[in-house]
């Protein structure tokens, strides 16, 4: 385990309010939320990887009819979620067992900072999962941190590497990244492709399924 897990703990509740400053040091969910939300309206939401709650929270409010579903392979997912109960659920599975279950299709699935956390050899499978609970007219969203230089990409790979204790963190380059999409979602489109604030690494591509023409 890593030291942020257990800082966050000791600081009650000043947890939440510190946790989102520093959050907002390196990516504005509203602004994320914001965005996917202008697209296309979603009746069901999946996020794989939800963590703490942080960004279903958002989602529920841009999304303000739709159901939500988090899941994430911590069991204290969703822990400090402070949205709509009534919408959201949070459950402590991988998404390949959630897509063993067979459930009804998502119209909007994300892929937060997830990519980087897996290893080499779960990153084409878990946006394989992505691709099989999407329904055919719905979008999966894929956002996460570029590799590159400077004082913004050593403060996120010390985050994820030493503040959370994650040994398998390593950051994609975009064309890695448009790599891993174009590998396990060849019968997709990009919709959206842009960055989201306030770093210029955070990366976002929104894609929807070709219909049966290829268009």
């Amino acid at each position: 385990m890593g030291i942020g897990p257990i800082i966050r703990h000791r600081l009650g509740k000043y947890e939440i309010p510190a946790a989102e400053a520093y959050r907002n040091r390196f990516i504005n969910l509203d602004d994320l939320a914001t965005t996917l939300a202008s697209l296309r309206p979603a009746k069901r939401i999946l996020e794989i990887g939800a963590g703490d709650g942080s960004f279903g929270q958002r989602l529920c409010a841009a999304f303000p009819d739709a159901e939500y579903v988090g899941i994430d392979i911590s069991d204290q997912v969703g822990r400090l979620f402070r949205g709509d109960r009534g919408r959201a659920t949070f459950r402590p599975i991988r998404s390949d067992e959630l897509r063993a279950e067979n459930p009804q299709p998502f119209d909007l699935v994300c892929l937060v900072d997830v990519v980087h956390h897996l290893p080499e050899e779960l990153r084409l499978p878990i946006l394989d999962d992505a691709r099989a609970l999407t329904a055919d007219d719905g979008m999966i969203a894929v956002k996460d941190w570029e590799r590159g230089a400077g004082i913004a990409h050593a403060m996120a790979f010390a985050a994820d590497r030493y503040v959370t204790g994650d040994k398998t963190v390593r950051f994609p380059s975009r064309e890695e990244l448009r790599g891993y999409i174009d590998s396990a979602l060849p019968n997709h489109e990009v919709i959206l492709e842009t960055r989201i604030p306030p770093r210029r690494n955070n990366v976002l591509y929104v894609l929807s399924r070709l219909g049966p023409n290829g268009v």
